[in-house]
């Protein structure tokens, strides 16, 4: 699953990167957000709007486009444990 199909509230952990649809790769991982990260969806607008992440390690949250969620692929932090 990626960022963009996640839950708002539930904690994911970062497992990896697909390639954006507009470049943004190196923008994702300066914006805090890594593979092995937990994020926290906290809010997504609706349509096809911004979505609101929170990385909690760091306390960075951080708005970004749809596009970029759909890059990020996440699953559930329990699932990796």
């Amino acid at each position: 699953m990626t960022l963009a199909d996640a839950t708002v509230g539930r904690l994911l952990k970062v497992i990896g990167r697909n390639a954006p649809r507009h470049g943004g790769g190196e923008t994702i991982a300066g914006l805090g957000i890594h593979v092995g990260e937990e994020v926290i969806v906290v809010r997504a607008a609706p349509f096809s709007g911004p979505i609101l992440v929170e990385v909690p390690s760091s306390g960075v949250r951080v708005a970004m486009g749809r596009g970029m969620a759909e890059a990020v692929v996440v699953e559930p932090a329990d699932a990796a444990a």
